[in-house]
């Protein structure tokens, strides 16, 4: 990774943490539509080439499980030596897999303590990730503890190109009606980015579906607006969309721990989407003898990882070279970043 002053890199994301606080981050606006940043020259990609995709669930750099559904009381505070130290071997990992897109979730901006994890890995992830884009969709109750943080201030979507971005469009999910009891309001959404990759344009999409949905449609709902969308995208264009999608695959109910179960339906909302569209990891991969490996998710140290939550669906256009889950960055987050690398078909 890059050296970098800590001096001067906090610097940087103060004075960047200040520009977005006045324009409303961290309130009702961070809802707005996203904006892209562009720097250097973007390369190009010809048919027949590989592009890499990766997308992680950092988990606001919080590090392994932190169980932000308990009692505040029972959470570990967080801080920002440990997030700072979190931060420094995800980057590390990322620049080690050496992705061409990246797809992040939960990159929390908090005004409690100026910290914009936005700007942070933008100003240390290498320069060929030319252009990058973002939109939040939670932001912090007013009630939460200024004193000790224990939850994230504001989680946001962040793609990441070493491809020119063209466009880039934010749609609002279906949400939860009553979040009364959540210490973050939540309006989930698709982040939308269309690459240019020289002689074609490749659409991705970015995304972190709702949780603790139990009783309600919200999880179809919001799957069923992503299939739409990807319809309308078309079957002839070049398009990936990865993320948390917190839904278990066709198949892995079974497998789950009995306490477990409660969480997903048995017949998962997400087989609107595996039934008709390339997945990585497959239902039979995460489901089958070696499910271990694509296994994404831990919810409780007992457990381990268990189960998989986060995938790359992409395009018939796309041919699949090859991928897997990022085993050894277990450490890091409560989820582990799938990667896969797509070859552009020659017409």
């Amino acid at each position: 990774m890059p050296s970098f002053s800590k001096t001067s890199f906090f610097h940087s994301w103060l004075f960047w943490t200040t520009v977005l606080l006045k324009l409303g981050l961290g309130t009702g606006s961070v809802f707005a539509k996203p904006s892209v940043q562009c720097s250097g020259t973007p390369e190009k990609l010809e048919a027949g080439q590989s592009i890499k995709v990766m997308t992680w669930n950092v988990q606001f750099l919080a590090g392994g499980i932190y169980e932000l559904w308990t009692a505040p009381k029972k959470r570990e505070a967080l801080t920002l030596d440990k997030q700072l130290s979190v931060f420094q071997q995800i980057t590390d990992l990322i620049e080690e897999e050496n992705p061409d897109v990246l797809l992040l979730q939960e990159v929390d901006v908090d005004p409690r303590v100026r910290m914009n994890q936005i700007q942070w890995f933008k100003d240390a992830l290498p320069a060929r990730f030319h252009c990058s884009t973002y939109t939040g969709y939670s932001y912090l109750k007013g009630r939460a503890s200024t004193n000790i943080r224990k939850e994230p201030g504001g989680l946001n979507l962040l793609t990441f190109s070493r491809f020119a971005i063209e466009s880039t469009v934010r749609h609002d999910l279906p949400a939860i009606p009553d979040q009364s009891l959540f210490p973050l309001t939540t309006r989930r959404a698709l982040l939308e980015t269309r690459i240019n990759l020289g002689a074609e344009s490749l659409t991705v999409i970015n995304t972190h579906l709702d949780a603790f949905a139990q009783g309600l449609d919200i999880m179809q709902r919001q799957v069923e607006q992503l299939d739409k969308r990807l319809g309308q995208i078309g079957a002839s264009s070049l398009w990936v969309t990865g993320g948390d999608f917190n839904l278990i695959p066709p198949g892995q109910y079974e497998h789950l721990n009995d306490s477990e179960q409660f969480w997903y339906q048995k017949h998962s909302e997400l087989s609107v989407l595996t039934d008709k569209y390339p997945v990585v990891p497959s239902p039979k991969q995460a489901s089958g003898e070696e499910k271990r490996l694509w296994f994404t998710n831990k919810t409780r140290p007992e457990l381990g990882l268990d189960r998989t939550l986060d995938y790359l669906f992409h395009s018939a256009k796309l041919d699949l070279v090859k991928a897997r889950v990022v085993q050894k960055a277990e450490a890091l987050s409560d989820h582990l970043p799938v990667v896969a690398e797509f070859r552009l078909q020659k017409n």
